[in-house]
C-alpha cells in the first residue's frame, strides 16, 4: 500500500483563472488596485501558485471574460506554455450579452431554449467559435452551462425548452472532435425564479448521454439541493460513468465561493474518504479525476485565498489517506458503527501538517507556501 507521502502526488488540482481576481457582492467590489487586471496577469499568478505549491499546473479559462479574439488566444496560449502550465478547459459563457450582434438583452429569455430562433442559432454558433479559440490555446475540453429557465409559470413550455436544449447540444456536439471532450455543468438555483431547465445532475447526465456517450457532467460542490448527499451523488455518477470533474468550494445554498474546507472541513474530508473508497471499488482513479479550484475572494488577498484553498484540500486528502481501509471495512461489516466512527474521527483529528511539510520539501517546494508568498 502506498504511504500518505506517496499518494499526495495523486491529487490532480487545476485552478480557474478567475479565482485570482477580486470578487464582490451585489452592492460593490472593493478593489485595492493590486488585483490582476488581465488574463495574462492571472496566468502569472497561476505560475506563481504552481511554483509555491506544486498544484494548479492546469488552468481553466472563461470566454469572453478572459479572451475574445484569436490573437488573444494565440498570445495567451504561448504564455501558458512558457510558464510550464497547460489549459485544461474552456468555459463558453453563451449567456453573456454583447453590445452588438444578435446576442443582446434578449438572452434574458434563455440561450439554447430561447423563443427567438436567431438567439438559439447564435448561441450554437458562439459555442462553436469558442471551440476554435480553445484549439488556439492548445486546450481540448469545452464546458457549457445552460442558464435557462422561466420566471413565471406561463412564460414558456418546459417540454419545448428541453427539446430545444437537446437539439442545440446535439448541434454543438457535432463540432466536438474525437480528441476533444465536452462537459455540461448544472446549477439548481440560478438564475430563474420559477424553474430551471436543467434542474439536477440526473437531467444533466441524461442530456450528455443523449448528445454523445462520451460527454460528462461537471459536479460543482455548490450545485446540490438542500439535504442532498454529496457523496451519494458522486457515487451514483461514478457508477453511471458520467462524472467528468468536480469543482471545489464552500458556500451557503449556492451563494458564494469560499475556499473549500473553510466553512465545512468535515465535508471535504468525507468527500476524499468516499473517493478513496470508490477507487478501491474500481469506480475511479483519484489521479485521473480533475478537481477544479474555483473561489471568489471578497476580503483579503485573492492569491492568499487560493493558497489557503490548496492547503485545505491537501489536509483533507491527507487525513482521508490516514484511514486504514481494512480496519474500517471490518468495523462496518461487523457491524460496529461506534468503532467505525472512532476510526474516522481519529483520522480527521490527525495533525497531517508535518507530512505535508515533508512532501513539499521532498518536491523542492517551500515548506510553508503562505510564508514564502509573503516573504
Amino acid at each position: 500500500m502506498k504511504t500518505v507521502m506517496e499518494r499526495l502526488g495523486d491529487l490532480r488540482l487545476q485552478v480557474a483563472l478567475r479565482s485570482f481576481g477580486r470578487s464582490g457582492s451585489g452592492y460593490a467590489c472593493y478593489e485595492t488596485g493590486r488585483e490582476p487586471r488581465s488574463a495574462k496577469d492571472k496566468v502569472e499568478q497561476a505560475a506563481r501558485l504552481f511554483g509555491l505549491t506544486g498544484r494548479g499546473q492546469s488552468v481553466s479559462l472563461r470566454i469572453p471574460a478572459d479572451i475574445r479574439r484569436e490573437d488573444e488566444a494565440d498570445s495567451l496560449g504561448k504564455l501558458i506554455g512558457e510558464k510550464g502550465l497547460s489549459a485544461a478547459s474552456v468555459y463558453a459563457d453563451i449567456f453573456v450579452p454583447r453590445k452588438s450582434g444578435v446576442l443582446d438583452d434578449r438572452l434574458m429569455y434563455g440561450t439554447l431554449c430561447s423563443p427567438y430562433a436567431e438567439i438559439r442559432v447564435a448561441c450554437i454558433n458562439y459555442a462553436n467559435q469558442v471551440m476554435d479559440l480553445m484549439r488556439k490555446l492548445g486546450c481540448r475540453q469545452v464546458i457549457l452551462w445552460i442558464p435557462d429557465g422561466i420566471d413565471s409559470p406561463g412564460q414558456n413550455s418546459l417540454p419545448d425548452m428541453m427539446e430545444r436544449i437537446l437539439s442545440g447540444l446535439r448541434q454543438i456536439g457535432m463540432k466536438v472532435r474525437k480528441s476533444e471532450s465536452m462537459m455540461l455543468e448544472f446549477r439548481p438555483y440560478d438564475p430563474s425564479f420559477c424553474s430551471t431547465a436543467v434542474p439536477d445532475w440526473g437531467t444533466a447526465a441524461w442530456l450528455c448521454r443523449e448528445t454523445d456517450p462520451s460527454f460528462r457532467v461537471l459536479l460543482d460542490f455548490a450545485s446540490l439541493l438542500p439535504g442532498e448527499s454529496l457523496n451519494s451523488v458522486i457515487t451514483a455518477m461514478l457508477h453511471q460513468k458520467v462524472l467528468g470533474a468536480v469543482r471545489l468550494s464552500d458556500n451557503r445554498l449556492s451563494q458564494g465561493r469560499m475556499p473549500p474546507g473553510s466553512l465545512n472541513s468535515g465535508r471535504l474530508f468525507r468527500f476524499f474518504l468516499n473517493l478513496l473508497s470508490a477507487e478501491r471499488a474500481g469506480l475511479v482513479k483519484v489521479a485521473d479525476l480533475p478537481m477544479e479550484l474555483d473561489i471568489a475572494t471578497r476580503v483579503g488577498d485573492p492569491f492568499e485565498g487560493v493558497l489557503q484553498s490548496v492547503a485545505n484540500i491537501e489536509m483533507a486528502f491527507a487525513r482521508a489517506l490516514v484511514v486504514n481501509p481494512e480496519e474500517l471495512k471490518e468495523a462496518q461489516n461487523a457491524p460496529d458503527p461506534m468503532k467505525a466512527e472512532r476510526i474516522l474521527r481519529d483520522a480527521f483529528m490527525t495533525d497531517v501538517r508535518p507530512v505535508l511539510r515533508a512532501w513539499r520539501e521532498e518536491n523542492d517546494l517551500p515548506p510553508d507556501p503562505l510564508d514564502a508568498a509573503r516573504g
